[in-house]
């Protein structure tokens, strides 16, 4: 058992982990079975069992709550109207028989008596002042909690003073008691990527309830158990129940064995393909809404930073919940041996300024060393990936460097700045590489910049300082494509140390574009 496990349970007097089972919320009532939503997807939630079930709830234009998780009908229902300006008699013609936009006043009244709590979740305030009043209007037996954003979570306050609040919570930092003072939540409520020891016990000091959410997959809705939550939101509520019933059966035991690292190497591996592959998709199509600023005005992050960052924090917690993870948005969460670095969008004043050259860079390590990375382009729709002594691909083609001397002249040299400055000696090594006959470029990704080395594309970067963050997954890249990477002390193997500058090389350029480049830093 890891050490974070170990200091988020307690021990029963035979010496086994004492773990409550958490109860179990149904996602949307049971998605895998009946349509999100409706009437019978929240019955066939209730038949299983769930303890809660969730729904979202939004209004339409003549003021009538209804269940829909989006803005539109589009996904759901095949009409692309948002709901907001349909009216209720032409929304409860869609579909067929049951399988209905159902009013929410209809869902209370199918849960009436039961033992289920419905958990209705809300996005704004307006949707929620709707939902509020339907639900004050409501005469039966029905328990009700609220979650979703804190703007609606104080509308439904307004109208339901007393009601159970669920507190929306996208942090790595645990609550303090001034986060709680506006509203008053009874529940913690975030997002498996934001699940650690820390905040468990943190909520837990405070009085609060923990719930995580969404969590479908055995191993992680067990690691949850083991920190503490008490419930879990799942769209799979008989498979997740019946593996903590059987873990709770059998004590709570340690994995059967703990998986070699080449099973490790490998899952991580096509995990990482298939998450490059869902920002590629997600960076593209999804527009750029909130620009703000973090160290200076310079210093830029959108809303496409945040939610691809809790989108991989998330699919990585699914398959391997007890590695670490830092990311540029949110930062470090602990863990075993492994840890995983994230830069969600590398070249974020590029996107903020619609120029089309960002990446996203993923890479694991294990004690520090590189194991698997990859490298997503979303303008040119390429993956490039390595795993550690594996080689280097992109587009299932091998990248390989040969070592055939290579001349500068002709050649072309890629850099970023210093944040927005120029790094110190950044106009010397120009001068220098022009004097070559060389171009030095300046694209504005340090993801890309190292890793078009590795693809064969250009003779050689150069990085201002080096961060497992910005830059792990494009250095593995150099390795395993045969290239080298070098501080000006000569050539490393893994990652340069953190903070320092470095160089990657074609084979056949190496020493000379290095001592053009530890010319220029010595200045």
């Amino acid at each position: 058992m890891s050490a974070e496990v170990v200091q988020a349970v307690a021990v029963t007097p035979d010496g086994r982990p004492g773990v409550r089972p958490p109860r179990l919320v149904a996602h949307r009532g049971a998605p895998r079975v009946r349509r999100e939503n409706t009437l019978p997807a929240v019955a066939v939630a209730e038949a299983l069992g769930a303890d809660a079930i969730e729904v979202d709830v939004r209004r339409t234009a003549d003021g009538v709550a209804v269940l829909l998780h989006d803005e539109t009908l589009g996904r759901m229902w095949g009409d692309a109207r948002r709901i907001a300006d349909v009216s209720w008699c032409d929304v409860a013609r869609l579909g067929n028989g049951l399988d209905r936009i159902p009013r929410l006043d209809a869902v209370l009244e199918r849960l009436d008596g039961c033992r289920s709590t419905l958990l209705v979740d809300l996005t704004s305030a307006a949707d929620a002042l709707v939902a509020a009043n339907a639900v004050a209007a409501f005469a039966g037996a029905v328990s009700v909690a609220w979650c979703g954003a804190p703007e609606a979570m104080v509308a439904v306050r307004s109208v339901l003073p007393e009601a159970d609040v669920w507190l929306a919570w996208e942090s790595l930092e645990p609550p303090t008691p001034a986060d709680l003072d506006e509203l008053a939540p009874a529940t913690l409520n975030l997002d498996v990527a934001f699940l650690t020891p820390a905040t468990v016990r943190a909520a837990h000091d405070l009085g609060l309830q923990v719930s995580v959410w969404t969590v479908d997959d055995v191993e992680p809705a067990i690691w949850a158990a083991r920190l503490g939550v008490d419930s879990i939101t799942t769209n799979d509520v008989g498979p997740v129940r019946a593996a903590l019933e059987a873990a709770e059966r059998d004590g709570w035991p340690d994995a059967v064995r703990e998986p070699t690292e080449a099973e490790v190497a490998s899952r991580a591996r096509a995990l990482a393909h298939r998450i490059a592959h869902e920002v590629i998709a997600f960076t593209r199509e999804h527009p750029v809404g909130s620009v703000t600023t973090k160290a200076h005005v310079a210093d830029l992050v959108t809303d496409v930073d945040r939610l691809v960052e809790q989108h991989v924090r998330g699919r990585v917690r699914a398959v391997f919940p007890t590695h670490g993870f830092t990311g540029e948005e949110y930062g470090a969460a602990p863990g075993d041996k492994h840890r995983w670095y994230l830069d969600p969008v590398d070249g974020t004043t590029n996107l903020a300024n619609g120029i089309p050259w960002t990446s996203m860079s993923l890479c694991l390590t294990r004690s520090g060393h590189p194991v698997v990375g990859v490298v997503a382009d979303p303008w040119r729709g390429e993956v490039l990936e390595a795993r550690r002594g594996r080689g280097a691909t992109i587009r299932d083609r091998q990248l390989r460097l040969d070592d055939t001397p290579r001349p500068l002249a002709g050649a072309v040299v890629g850099t970023e700045l210093d944040g927005h400055l120029p790094w110190p000696g950044f106009g010397t090594f120009l001068d220098a590489l022009a004097a070559r006959s060389c171009t030095l470029r300046v694209l504005g990704s340090g993801t890309l910049t190292i890793a078009q080395v590795a693809a064969g594309r250009g003779i050689g970067g150069c990085v201002s300082a080096f961060d497992p963050v910005d830059h792990g997954a494009a250095v593995l890249l150099v390795h395993e494509a045969g290239g080298v990477v070098m501080t000006a002390d000569g050539p490393v193997d893994g990652f340069p140390p953190v903070g320092v500058p470095f160089l990657v090389a074609h084979p056949g350029a190496a020493d000379e574009l290095h001592a053009v480049w530890v010319d220029a830093l010595r200045g």
